[in-house]
């Protein structure tokens, strides 16, 4: 009970702070972690710990799954080479050097500690990475792999750090044995999770009940993470496929009243287990420094700054030599097929390296350590460096991200591609209703004068004329512009709008009047509140 407590106060503090910086260019994921750790030197304010269990079986799937099952997989095949050399390749690239310089730092600590660090801190979080895009418009190709960079390097440095930790409590390691275990891993969770996707898909395919499939689907993950992590896995790979699966095979198989909860209820659970996260890691700072306060400032700063710059740095050797440079110089067809990008765009997927709450929840997974002539718990000590890291690149990179995106061009890109996305939209809803209205002036012919619905027929064949003549207008006033600004695009919707709102708004007035005098009871007025409120949401009458 005290625990529920504590998150309901939780969230009550990032409703505060989300409603007072709702107008902030800031990602609100920033203000929580520099709210978190303003707020815990307050004298009376409890101390709260971030559960690791908490987060990596219960947020971590539920994260991985709506991330997946909400991308195209598509999209991420086309991109699968520098998806695959960013969460692997890079991962072990990150936790080899962090592994090198922690060592040489603090040899005492032994290699296995340094491997557990360097494990640790290798993968950007795609928490981080999504709740920054939220306020950045990144080109399409640059987001695609930064989410799947972040949808699957979980898995390989969950499965590096498992191994480093294992040979810090033993002493014993084997690297055949490691590698051999994760390439059975690779294997084994892709094909449990095309399996598991294609069964639990055609399930709730099935499902018609909404409030059942609501629960289905937060079911879903756990099914599938659970049972791999007790056998050893990750789970993360599983998941993510499983999700791929189920968001682009059978996504157009669940019913309307399912697809329209979920559009909601997904990205809402994310927000909340993202926003508590980022909350916990500046809550957690204070008590982590105090902990090994016997260290002198200024080294502890040594040790910070030093890992964070090979970090940040050994990305960018990363991400332009093996990701972008080497692969072309050594494979003419790859250099044919996909010519080298504009360099503003390594430059941005270098920068983009932030750390998040999945590496501090790994790093509170440590035992203590013993170790003799070292005052402080090892522990104590790799939890403040990862939360340290997770701040600095958060504020460093977090913050200077917009500012960078502009000064290189790259929003302009952004905005580029908002304008075709948006012109996408509206020529595939032009042809949805062009195909529509074939088949009803087909079906009037062939039924005419003997079918009883006739008048309504006519009736939806004057609807679907009127909204085409609106979008083939809008269409033509989009061909004048060559960018498609946010601000632009909002205040389109809020002209197109404007009338049907105040005609919705004389119907909520007479139902508001109805309930009032008693003459509907409160089921009829939320139905119909429901209706004039999907109407609002759908531009349709």
């Amino acid at each position: 009970m005290e625990q529920f407590t504590v998150y309901l106060f939780l969230f009550s503090i990032i409703i505060l702070l989300g409603h007072v910086f709702r107008k902030s260019t800031v990602p609100l994921v920033l203000i929580l972690v520099i709210s978190g750790f303003l707020l815990s030197f307050i004298p009376l304010f409890p101390e709260m710990h971030l559960d690791s269990n908490l987060v990596l079986n219960i947020f971590l799937p539920l994260l991985v799954y709506q991330i997946s099952a909400f991308s195209s997989w598509r999209d991420v095949k086309k991109q699968i080479r520098p998806i695959a050399l960013l969460s692997i390749g890079h991962v072990i690239f990150i936790t080899v050097l962090v592994a090198v310089v922690f060592h040489m730092l603090i040899p005492q600590m032994g290699w296995p500690l340094a491997f557990v660090l360097g494990a640790i801190v290798s993968p950007p979080d795609d928490v981080g990475i999504v709740a920054l895009a939220e306020k950045i418009r990144l080109p399409e190709r640059i987001f695609i792999i930064l989410e799947g960079e972040g949808m699957f390097n979980d898995a390989a440095a969950l499965t590096l750090f498992r191994y480093a930790l294992a040979a810090a409590v033993t002493q014993e390691f084997s690297v055949s044995h490691a590698f051999f275990s994760f390439i059975a891993m690779i294997i084994g969770e892709t094909v449990y999770g095309l399996i598991m996707g294609y069964v639990i898909g055609e399930i709730r395919s099935k499902i018609s009940n909404t409030s059942l499939h609501v629960i289905a689907t937060l079911l879903t993950p756990f099914i599938i993470y659970l049972p791999v992590v007790k056998l050893g896995g990750t789970g993360i790979l599983a998941t993510a496929i499983a999700g791929f699966v189920i968001g682009n095979k059978y996504t157009l198989r669940f019913t309307p009243e399912f697809r329209s909860i979920s559009m909601t209820l997904w990205p809402t659970l994310a927000f909340a287990i993202n926003s508590v996260i980022f909350l916990l890691v500046g809550l957690n700072m204070r008590a982590v420094f105090m902990r090994i306060s016997s260290i002198p400032f200024d080294t502890l700063m040594l040790y910070v700054g030093s890992i964070t710059a090979v970090v940040i740095i050994g990305r960018f050797i990363w991400v332009y030599g093996a990701l972008i440079f080497l692969p072309r110089f050594l494979l003419p067809y790859l250099r044919k097929k996909d010519p080298y990008p504009p360099w503003q765009y390594p430059f941005i997927i270098s920068w983009s390296g932030v750390r998040g709450g999945i590496s501090l929840a790994a790093a509170l997974a440590i035992p203590a350590f013993v170790l003799k002539g070292y005052a402080v718990d090892p522990r104590d000590l790799l939890i403040f460096l990862v939360v340290s890291i997770i701040i600095v690149t958060l504020v460093l990179q977090g913050l200077s991200l917009p500012f960078i995106l502009r000064k290189l061009g790259v929003d302009k890109i952004g905005q580029s591609e908002r304008y075709s996305e948006h012109m996408s939209e509206l020529q595939a809803r032009a042809q949805m209703i062009t195909a529509a209205l074939h088949w009803l002036e087909e079906y009037s012919k062939k039924t005419k004068g003997h079918d009883k619905n006739l008048s309504e027929i006519s009736r939806y064949i004057y609807q679907y004329e009127t909204l085409k003549k609106h979008l083939d207008a809008r269409i033509s006033d989009h061909h004048a512009k060559s960018v498609h600004s946010e601000k632009a695009e909002k205040a389109e919707k809020k002209e197109d709008l404007s009338f049907l709102l105040k005609i919705i708004e004389i119907e909520k007035s007479e139902l508001a009047k109805l309930w009032q005098e008693e003459k509907i009871n409160i089921r009829t007025r939320n139905k119909l509140l429901a209706t004039l409120d999907h109407q609002v949401q759908y531009h349709v009458i």
